[in-house]
């Protein structure tokens, strides 16, 4: 009686590649005003984010050999009201708490802020840090999978919004992509229905997926240019 073996989820094993890659060679530094300065970040805030990816919940986005196709990534709406990147679309994440490492403070916040449990995530990277000079934050980027993407609950309301399981491929698609510029900076940015992936969070996503091999060639001359009240979430403010 013959068993068949069921295959590796494209992206799942990209991103396995894309570790044991970076394990052996290192992985290119983010660059700008966010690459990493043993100096500077002294007196910054040290704090963790997750890119979790989990199996698509989309079905006409079924995987295929690109690992592009059928993979979702997890993304928080943050809260208008909040002192630093009010309403910006973002990863899952925040400070450490006294004692705890990168990586719990990554499965910890995103807990409670998209409600996966970190029993329900397998970490498969902890990456070079990097800066937010804005808020002086020192930002871990940590990698992470779950195949239990339907354990995500809805959120008690205070710095997030809502939760955003996207479509990757929605992300990469070159007509959701421009450079997004407010008060004479720029960023890498992503459009969603519900805004803008920008600033950090742009230039993080941005570089990841070129450095994993998954980006398409994007229009960077194309500019949106964001206002203050976009910027903060001001539309969010009336619901």
């Amino acid at each position: 009686m013959s068993t068949s073996v069921r295959q590796p989820h494209p992206a799942r094993g990209s991103l396995e590649e894309f570790v044991a890659r970076v394990a052996a060679e290192g992985m290119t530094p983010l660059g700008g005003m966010h690459a990493y300065e043993a100096e500077r970040a002294a007196g910054f805030r040290a704090s963790a984010v997750l890119a979790l990816f989990a199996p698509t919940a989309d079905p006409a986005r079924l995987p295929e050999s690109d690992p592009v196709d059928g993979v979702d990534i997890f993304l928080v709406q943050r809260s208008p009201l909040l002192r630093h990147h009010p309403g910006q679309i973002a990863l899952p994440g925040g400070s450490l708490e006294p004692g705890e490492s990168e990586v719990e403070a990554a499965l910890r916040e995103t807990h409670e802020e998209i409600g996966l449990a970190p029993d329900l995530v397998e970490v498969l990277a902890v990456l070079d840090p990097v800066l937010v000079p804005f808020s002086r934050f020192v930002v871990t980027p940590v990698l992470g999978w779950t195949d239990s993407p339907g354990a995500v609950s809805e959120v008690s309301p205070g710095e997030v919004l809502h939760t955003l399981r996207v479509p990757v491929a929605h992300l990469l698609d070159p007509a959701h992509r421009a450079t997004v510029t407010i008060g004479g900076h720029g960023s890498a940015g992503f459009a969603l229905d519900s805004g803008w992936v920008w600033g950090f969070t742009g230039n993080l996503l941005d570089h990841l997926f070129t450095e994993m091999g998954w980006s398409r060639p994007w229009p960077r001359e194309r500019v949106h240019e964001m206002t203050m009240s976009e910027a903060r979430g001001d539309r969010f403010l009336d619901r």
